[in-house]
């Protein structure tokens, strides 16, 4: 990986989870359920209870963790694309994005189930707005990755190339 494709990657994955937290704080707002990641987040790293109205380093660690989290997830759809497992396109990112929020739920079940003093909260709402934000954040790192290189030499094209020569 160049220092454009790092770069990039790490732009689509910034404004992937700029969306997703978006949709997730939405669901919040519509459904009157807590979604709010970043809260929710900062405050089971850090231990605090209070999370409706978190610190301010509750707040800036679940912002970190998050955006940190979503960036790893770009770099993973970048070795999928490498990997000649899926393709930049709408399709593909919709698949990814559902792999990706199956995952996280998995994940974020076995957190809230684990941790000493988990958030009382809608495990219902919370998976389901977790699992459509992550079809979001794909769609969106996806397209955005693609709108910024045109064509990225992906090490499967690049090997496959190699082979006809």
């Amino acid at each position: 990986m160049d220092i454009t494709h790092f770069l990039i990657t790490v732009f689509s994955g910034l404004a992937g989870t700029v969306a997703m937290t978006g949709l997730m704080y939405l669901y919040a707002y519509l459904s009157k359920k807590f979604t709010k990641v970043i809260h929710i987040l900062g405050n089971m790293v850090i231990g605090e209870t209070n999370y409706y109205t978190p610190s301010r380093n509750a707040f800036l660690i679940g912002t970190v963790a998050h955006f940190g989290v979503g960036i790893l997830f770009s770099f993973a759809y970048f070795l999928l694309w490498n990997w000649g497992i899926f393709a930049i396109n709408l399709r593909d990112s919709v698949l990814i994005g559902i792999v990706s929020g199956i995952v996280a739920i998995i994940v974020w079940k076995t957190y809230l189930s684990l941790h000493s003093s988990p958030p009382e909260i809608s495990h219902f709402h919370y998976f389901v707005a977790l699992f459509l934000a992550h079809i979001v954040f794909a769609v969106v790192s996806v397209n955005v990755f693609q709108m910024i290189t045109d064509n990225p030499e992906l090490w499967y094209q690049l090997q496959e190339e190699a082979k006809v020569l």
